[in-house]
């Protein structure tokens, strides 16, 4: 599937997310080995881009106690930021927070030192590893494990050295140990959610794609152009994920240094491009935006604590890649090749063919004096989608005709592939001096220049049995003054010193089959006086 929009990035693309939930679930499944408050999001789609940098949305359910849920991990989102959003339309999160872990005091303040509310606050831990703290004859005792049931007296922890109980009465304040992240959902009326379908989007680094381009000629005027991207993932599993492979770099990914109110509208206006239409508006208006911050921010916050920094790297992609040079292509528009329900672990490559379409082409003829005249094809873009910079191989009957790298081209634009020395086509030219005005110019005291004039004489002959175009520039050390067969005039600029003076002569022409012609052009230098 391809998709194209233009102009600004707000309405760069319009991928929808199969998997798009608009409204909060009734209830979800509970187990034993499982907390329904643990949000538990998995990568639904990404945006890969050529430089190195994936958008990622992930998304899933979960039960909500007093409007708040937990998480394993915030990812490592580039500048330092992450969105947060409900998929419900009359729901927001409203707060985002990340630390050691959600904490609770049974002192009166935080939470009633009341054995129903105690029960209650460790019930909604159920399956979480976690850190007590109790009382007991005046002293105070901590316990880390999984908390793996309340009894009316004991609550009960795998630990690594077995199970410990602990009086539910004496327990004082309890830490949930390696959820750094919390999110608060509310409902239109103020009110917390019970329930919701929350998503994430953020973009890090780690993931890539090279495009490579296969050109098969069929006939005399119909080629076929297959498009396939190659792949990389150094940054996380993708299992049954949408993967986007976009063309073209938006160019406020290229940007070291963001002040944080930017950094925000950055993550917002991504999310606007590449959400489902359905959740956009959570993504824009509705999300909350939370630092990146580590668990090693947090060390020493008190025994049992566990620091996971996540991996900020993704992986080392300039090693998986051997070197290889990256061509970005930046512009206004942009083109997305969307591949559904794909699975590709960190790690992985996979090779994926994006496009096959059957398009016209033509011969060209370029013949950039000195050089020897050469062939190529052009290839012209009549499909619904810009072709994005890439190595292309030309075959033909079996054969490899030419390799090379095939530009940016846009919808109904043209791409020229270079393929051979024009051997059917002879060429030759000849330039001799026909006039010269002694020491027309003096520069002191006995140094003169002498305005020489030159009459070239450029001779083409098509031994095709088609029809050929040939497009001829002659680079010229002076100005040039004249040109045969309406040849096109232009001088450098850069050059007006009067010995430093150039310029060009070019001719687009179309020759007959056995047709000759000549092109003859005229231009002034100044030369040193003898």
């Amino acid at each position: 599937m391809v998709r194209h929009a233009a102009s600004t990035i707000a309405t760069l693309i319009m991928l929808a997310s199969s998997s798009a939930v608009s409204a909060a679930p009734a209830s979800l499944p509970a187990s034993a080995e499982a907390n329904p408050h643990l949000w538990k999001p998995s990568v639904k789609s990404v945006a890969v881009f050529k430089n190195g940098l994936g958008f990622f949305m992930r998304e899933g359910d979960v039960r909500l106690r007093d409007g708040w849920c937990v998480a394993a991990e915030v990812p490592p989102a580039a500048f330092g930021t992450l969105a947060i959003y409900a998929h419900a339309a009359d729901q927001a999160v409203d707060i985002v927070g990340s630390g050691p872990g959600e904490a609770v005091d049974f002192d009166g303040r935080d939470a009633a030192d009341d054995p129903a509310i105690r029960r209650e606050r460790l019930h909604a831990a159920h399956g979480l590893k976690v850190q007590l703290t109790s009382v007991s004859k005046g002293v105070d005792r901590t316990a880390a494990g999984k908390l793996l049931s309340v009894g009316p007296e004991y609550v009960v922890l795998d630990a690594e050295g077995g199970k410990l109980a602990v009086p539910v009465d004496d327990v004082t304040r309890m830490q949930v140990l390696e959820l750094p992240l919390r999110v608060h959902v509310i409902q239109d009326s103020g009110k917390p959610a019970a329930a919701s379908t929350l998503g994430m989007a953020y973009l890090r680094k780690g993931i890539t794609w090279i495009p490579e381009y296969t050109v098969k000629v069929l006939d005399d005027t119909t080629a076929e152009i297959t498009l396939r991207g190659t792949l990389i993932n150094e940054a996380e599993d993708l299992v049954h994920t949408d993967v986007n492979f976009v063309v073209g770099v938006p160019n406020f990914v290229h940007s070291d240094f963001l002040a944080p109110i930017a950094v925000g509208q950055i993550i917002r206006t991504i999310g606007g491009s590449v959400a489902a239409p359905q959740i956009q508006a959570q993504v824009m208006n509705r999300a909350a935006l939370a630092n990146d911050r580590r668990g090693d921010q947090f060390a020493g916050h008190g025994p049992g604590v566990v620091d996971r920094p996540a991996d900020d790297q993704g992986g080392d992609l300039n090693r998986v890649l051997g070197g290889l040079p990256r061509v970005d292509t930046a512009g206004s528009d942009y083109t997305v090749y969307t591949r559904k329900d794909l699975t590709v672990r960190r790690g992985e490559k996979a090779i994926v063919t994006l496009m096959v379409k059957q398009v016209k082409y033509s011969h060209l003829y370029r013949w950039n004096v000195p050089e020897p005249l050469r062939h190529s094809l052009v290839l012209h873009n009549q499909t619904d989608a810009a072709w994005t910079t890439g190595p292309v191989l030309l075959v033909s009957a079996g054969q490899p005709l030419s390799q090379d790298l095939l530009p940016y081209t846009p919808i109904k634009g043209a791409a020229e592939i270079p393929v051979t020395a024009a051997i059917n086509v002879s060429h030759d030219r000849t330039e001799s001096e026909s006039k010269r005005t002694m020491k027309d110019v003096t520069i002191g005291k006995e140094t003169f220049l002498d305005l020489v004039t030159i009459d070239g004489t450029l001779k083409l002959k098509n031994f095709e049995k088609r029809a050929v175009r040939v497009i001829v520039t002659v680079p010229v050390p002076g100005k040039p003054i004249a040109a045969g067969d309406g040849g096109d005039l232009a001088i450098d600029p850069g050059k007006l010193i009067l010995r430093d003076r150039s310029g060009s002569v070019r001719w687009d022409v179309t020759l007959a089959p056995d047709e000759q012609k000549e092109l003859t052009y005229q231009y002034d230098r100044y030369v040193p006086s003898n």
